[in-house]
């Protein structure tokens, strides 16, 4: 295996880290939101998985590759489970749609 398949395969392992770490992070404050308690279990678990995404990230690019790589997949996972689970609702803004012509010139005038 190559240098370059080897950061490859290291940065796949630290997206899965860091996913999950978001993806913890969401759930954990779900529970905090919904029913009042901490869950220092699924936050260990967070903090667990973003050291392991880390570390990968380390050894593949280095401290920058982290905060590049890391904080934005970790930041992109919080936010879709996080609207997966109901915590709140990303939209586009869309057009109003223009309005329908029921009727034709003639029916309107009767």
């Amino acid at each position: 295996m190559t240098v370059q398949g080897l950061r490859f395969v290291l940065l796949l392992f630290a997206l899965a880290g860091f996913a999950g770490a978001g993806a913890a992070l969401a759930v954990a404050r779900s529970r905090v939101l919904e029913e009042g308690e901490h869950d220092p279990g699924l936050l260990g678990i967070g903090a667990m998985l973003f050291a392991f995404g880390a570390l990968c990230t380390l050894a593949a690019s280095g401290f920058w590759g982290v905060l590049a790589f890391g904080v934005v997949a970790s930041g992109a996972s919080y936010l879709i489970t996080a609207q997966r689970i109901g915590m709140f609702r990303i939209e586009a803004r869309r057009r109003p749609a223009p309005p329908a012509e029921t009727e034709t010139g003639e029916e309107a005038r009767r």
